[in-house]
């Protein structure tokens, strides 16, 4: 299938089948970034799910992308048609999938027998994926999450917080407050608590984002906060500028969602509000980042979706749990300026 010592031989052409969605890339990043490293002439391409498909665009590491639709049989096949064209010298799935098998590549590496026997219970996701690639290269001391961010998003972002009155002096909190599916979303009053607490203690200027279908949910936040400290980003930004704009924040309160890890990625500190799920193995990977969780006795929660408990364990984490969480953060980045940034 794939030799031991595969990153000494004359790789030029790699594909990488990644997820389906944008945070679950972002947790195989530390693996892609071992690979990019370890093929640093050769040219890969990225297979995701439609979710990810912004992750993919624009990324410096692949040459190009395929989204492949697997509940769309047409789609599937045409995509399926476009990859079988191109002869790889090696195909890495993270997915644990059948299509290497239907593709040309002279090495395959795929990680069925070592996938079902690691923990998936108190092993980040991250790590755990990275120590797949054990048998055939060095792995990497510290484990981090990577999205980069190119000049020009970063210079977009400067632009647009210039346009909303906020400087490099003030305190700039972001507030996630969707998910993926209602039960994982803290309940907005507390997130307005939050915020209008944040104003308060730290002077912060808050943005709320959120994706497209959040706008209204965003609106309510802003609304239920109501002071005019608060704008309301959410559906008006792309992955990229998003990454771009978190990279400049000073903190991202949020729940379980792909944007906690988007923040990871560009170094924003992130305070996680977690019930259902398991912050172990999906939680914001680094030392600088806090997670709160309820007090409930099945945490970790291996049964997200379907709750007995009607999401019970979200709802019991206190604003003033949050609020000590975003304190240790806040107060250790805390710096003193004798003007105004611009």
């Amino acid at each position: 299938m794939c030799p031991k010592d595969i990153a000494g031989l004359p790789v030029k052409k790699i594909l990488l089948i990644g997820t389906s969605c944008l945070g679950d890339n972002l947790l195989l990043t530390p693996a892609m970034k071992i690979l990019r490293d370890a093929f640093k002439k050769a040219e890969i391409e990225l297979v995701v799910g439609p979710a990810a498909r912004e992750f993919a665009h624009g990324h410096p590491w692949f040459s190009r992308y395929y989204v492949l639709r697997k509940n769309s049989p047409r789609e599937w096949f045409h995509s399926l048609s476009h990859l079988r064209k191109t002869r790889y010298d090696l195909v890495v799935d993270f997915r644990n999938s059948l299509l290497p098998f239907l593709l040309r590549a002279r090495y395959r590496m795929t990680f069925f027998w070592a996938e079902f026997h690691s923990d998936k219970i108190f092993t980040h996701e991250s790590e755990r994926t990275v120590q797949l690639l054990k048998p055939f290269f060095n792995l990497p001391e510290k484990i981090t999450l990577h999205f980069p961010v190119n000049p020009s998003e970063g210079e977009a972002a400067e632009k647009l917080l210039k346009s909303l009155e906020i400087k490099k002096s003030d305190v700039f909190v972001c507030l996630n407050p969707g998910a993926s599916f209602p039960g994982k979303r803290w309940p907005l009053e507390k997130f307005a608590q939050t915020g209008r607490q944040l104003i308060e203690e730290y002077e912060a200027r808050i943005g709320i984002i959120g994706g497209a279908a959040e706008k209204t949910l965003a609106a309510e936040l802003a609304l239920a906060i109501g002071q005019q400290k608060v704008v309301n980003l959410a559906g008006t930004t792309s992955v990229r500028e998003l990454a771009a704009l978190l990279e400049r924040c000073d903190l991202l309160v949020t729940n379980d969602t792909g944007p906690m890890h988007l923040a990871v990625a560009v170094g924003c500190p992130v305070v996680a509000i977690y019930g259902p799920g398991n912050p172990y193995r999906y939680g914001p990977i680094g030392p600088k980042n806090q997670v709160v969780h309820g007090q409930v006795s099945c945490f970790p929660c291996q049964r997200p979706v379907r709750c007995r408990r009607d999401f019970t364990c979200i709802k019991t984490v206190e604003v003033e749990q949050v609020m000590k969480a975003c304190r240790l953060v806040l107060d250790e980045g805390k710096q003193l300026y004798l003007f105004d940034l611009e």
